[in-house]
């Protein structure tokens, strides 16, 4: 009866219910008399309505199926579909462009038809082999004409749908050899490139590629980072009130000897001078030399790591030279595209990069996907959760994905002053009105764990384990809040009767509450956290608004944003906490606790007085709310297999640039 109802349903083409009473008998009645012919109709005439309705892919897996399980069933009307369908998927793919799958779907079915070739697998083949030979002449003329970068993508395309056609890896690893280029996919830029820059992802990237700082934070360590200086050598006293720099070859090009060297720290200790910095000149003495290679800075009181304040960049010694170290200056911008050349006088080596072009992106999707084909090579922050999908992909193989050394922290700075945002209940409302945990591994990370993801209580990194270095400054006994919506309204109802009051003692009328208007920088973990920040803020009353900022604004700029979705690097939170919430600093606060605990902990002589600081500063900021803490979070980026020389878990994308090389896959 089911059998037959079945075979109704299969004339009748509904092809899904039919599929469910098929299903039910071979799990319970399996040897139901004529179930496998029912069966073999079934697949056959399922496939041919899907044929029609052009749905290829899954007409091939059908038949397939159908050839597998009844290799004697209609043999030749079979093949022929098998043919007709393979033929028509594959040019299918051959019109949206996807060469890498057609060719694929060519290669399988080579495999799997071997002892019996389709006619169809030859057909492709023959023209794929004279598709690639057109792109292998394109490349050879682009090549003549010195067009290198337009000749590398015909030999990448050539290669990709015909990986042995004669002299093609040859062709393409010439043209690496004789101008290699590097193209990098990123979804921010900076006007001002900043190897110091704390809360501004594109300068930091743009400051590694054309600058080399004076002293360079290599990695975390027991008692803070561990610095290299790129000049030379360096020592501390023990009393910590003393540094001593030794410059090897000094007055060579590009080389400062200690006399220039002593101009750059004075003036960063001057008020009035451009380049005054507060935290520098407030712990620097004086300095002396000692010939043109050796200086000494002497300091006004201890300083735990007096290098960590030297990250600026090396400045250029005579006119026309190059800084120390600096490998590539900026060429022309075109469109979404900006070129860096190799800027040394001497040639570079075999295989490096003579241009690096960053290429700017808005979908995070297209970067993938151009990533994927061989359209760029790189691609410097990735989305978490694509990241996670990329690294668990079959063309993990083929791409690299790489983490970053350390977390970034995430937090919202209240920018404008209003009687709503300038109460410290209100601010706590906004906060547990945020589902923390809800958005950072729902929305960001996609589902997917990560152990250096996590939602924080404090400005400062919390590190993977508590043993981390870098979690000095974290204070474990602040617990983070936890979403309460319902307190949040309870919060509000605070905040407005208090005001309320407040205002009526100056008989004035109590301003409504105002729009609030969230910015975010332009790349995917902000946008999508903002959007779900400002959803859950309207489910407790309070309205705001997204702008989507391109360039991250510096303190005074765009008075609009009320609050600013800050991404911030802290990698050394004795220092970084005078720049993030200092005189000048992207989160600047007036709080005069924070004021006095700054003080505080500038003036630390020792590594315990630098973590009690830190952590009672930790404290203030999750009981005053000057920063709405979110999250930390892992970053990470992607290469292609390509480029050889890569730091595993840098600082920043081009830490080490000049160890790359570009080779053929």
């Amino acid at each position: 009866m089911i059998l037959n109802r079945a075979k109704k349903l299969v004339d009748e083409k509904n092809f899904g219910e039919a599929f469910e009473h098929l299903n039910f008998l071979f799990v319970n009645y399996p040897q139901t008399p004529g179930l496998q012919i029912m069966r073999q109709e079934f697949l056959f005439k399922s496939a041919e309505e899907m044929s029609g309705q052009n749905r290829l892919a899954h007409t091939m897996a059908v038949l397939e199926e159908l050839q597998r399980s009844f290799p004697n069933f209609q043999r030749d009307k079979v093949r022929g579909l098998i043919t007709d369908v393979s033929g028509k998927l594959i040019e299918s793919y051959f019109e949206k462009k996807d060469l890498s799958a057609a060719r694929a779907m060519i290669n399988r079915l080579a495999k799997d038809y071997k002892d019996d070739p389709l006619p169809v697998v030859e057909q492709w083949k023959g023209k794929f082999l004279e598709l690639a030979n057109e792109y292998k002449t394109k490349a050879i003329e682009y090549r003549e004409n010195k067009e290198y970068l337009a000749a590398r993508r015909e030999a990448t395309k050539m290669l990709d749908i015909e990986p042995e056609i004669e002299g093609g890896k040859e062709l393409l690893r010439d043209l690496l050899k004789e101008y290699p280029i590097v193209r990098v996919g990123v979804f921010q830029t900076a006007d001002k490139p900043d190897t110091a820059a704390i809360a501004n992802w594109p300068a930091f990237r743009s400051g590694q590629l054309i600058s080399r700082p004076l002293f360079e934070f290599r990695s975390t360590g027991p008692e803070g980072g561990q610095y290299r200086f790129s000049l030379g050598s360096f020592q501390q006293s023990d009393d910590r009130l003393e540094l001593d720099m030794t410059i090897q070859n000094p007055g060579q090009v590009g080389i400062p000897n200690s006399l220039d060297l002593s101009q750059s720290f004075l003036r960063r200790a001057t008020i009035g001078k451009p380049e005054y910095v507060p935290g520098w000149a407030a712990i620097f003495d004086s300095i002396s030399v000692a010939g043109p290679e050796r200086l000494k800075m002497r300091f006004r009181r201890p300083h735990v790591l007096p290098q960590a304040f030297l990250q600026w960049p090396i400045e250029a010694i005579g006119e026309g030279n190059l800084p120390l170290g600096v490998l590539y200056k900026p060429q022309s911008k075109e469109s979404n595209t900006q070129r860096f050349e190799w800027a040394p006088s001497s040639p570079a080596a075999d295989f490096q990069p003579k241009e690096i072009h960053e290429i700017l992106y808005e979908d995070p999707s297209q970067a993938i996907n151009d990533l994927l084909r061989g359209e760029i090579e790189a691609i410097d922050r990735l989305f978490p959760a694509d990241a996670k999908k990329l690294q668990a992909s079959i063309v993990s193989k083929t791409i690299n994905v790489e983490s970053y050394a350390l977390p970034t922290v995430h937090m919202l700075v209240p920018r404008t002053s209003n009687p709503y945002l300038d109460d410290r209940e209100f601010r706590r409302a906004l906060l547990y009105a945020i589902n923390r945990e809800g958005i950072l591994k729902g929305e960001i990370l996609g589902g997917a764990d990560a152990e250096q993801s996590r939602v924080i209580s404090g400005p400062f990194p919390r590190g993977v384990t508590e043993n981390d270095p870098i979690a000095y400054a974290y204070n474990t006994s602040v617990d983070n809040l936890a979403y309460d919506p319902r307190l949040a309204k309870v919060l509000m109802l605070i905040t407005n009767s208090k005001l309320k009051m407040q205002y009526e003692k100056r008989k004035e009328p109590l301003p409504p509450m105002p729009k609030i208007t969230l910015g975010v920088p332009n790349y995917e973990a902000a946008r999508v956290a903002g959007q779900a920040i400002i959803e859950q803020w309207k489910l407790i009353g309070i309205q705001a608004d997204l702008v989507v900022l391109d360039k991250v604004p510096e303190p005074g700029q765009m008075p609009n944003i009320d609050i600013l979705y800050l991404t911030v690097s802290i990698w050394e939170p004795a220092t970084d906490a005078e720049r993030l919430f200092g005189i000048g600093g992207p989160a600047q606060s007036n709080n005069q606790f924070i004021v006095q605990v700054l003080g505080g902990l500038s003036s630390s002589r020792n590594w315990r007085e630098v973590r009690q600081s830190c952590q009672d500063l930790h404290a203030l900021v999750a009981a005053h709310l000057p920063v709405l803490p979110l999250w930390q979070v892992g970053e990470s980026f992607a290469y292609r297999g390509e480029i050889n020389g890569v730091t595993k878990k840098p600082l920043g994308l081009y830490q080490d640039l000049q160890k790359w090389r570009v080779r053929a896959p």
